[in-house]
Parts: C-alpha cells; sequence; structure tokens
C-alpha cells in the first residue's frame, strides 16, 4: 500500500515539474531507488509531500 501512495505522490510531483510518468516513465530501478530514498529520508518531523518533492527536484537536478 505504502508503495503505491509514494509512487502516485512521485507521478504528482513529475508533472508538476512538467514530467508526465505516463508518457515517459522511469525505469524500474529508479523508481525503486526514489521510493528507497524517500522512505530513508522520511522522519517524524517532516511530511511526505516534503520528503518526495525534495527527492524528485534532486532527481530532476542530478544533485544525488
Amino acid at each position: 500500500m505504502e508503495n503505491e501512495f509514494l509512487l502516485k505522490m512521485l507521478k504528482n510531483s513529475f508533472l508538476q515539474y512538467g514530467r508526465d510518468l505516463d508518457i515517459d516513465p522511469l525505469s524500474k530501478d529508479d523508481s525503486l531507488q526514489l521510493i528507497e530514498k524517500i522512505t530513508n529520508e522520511k522522519d517524524k518531523d517532516t511530511e511526505w509531500y516534503e520528503v518526495v518533492e525534495d527527492v524528485v527536484y534532486s532527481y530532476l537536478t542530478n544533485q544525488e
């Protein structure tokens, strides 16, 4: 369930940056790495959307 939730949030975040994952999907490896990074960076003081936005921004700007 959590992965489905995170994938939906990732999709919405990518849409905000003008990248439609239905048209240009991430590789399975990239998706798994992003979800892993999100779950590792999430703590009790942050909201899911904050972590997702930070991870997507880092991914798109190659700051990893």
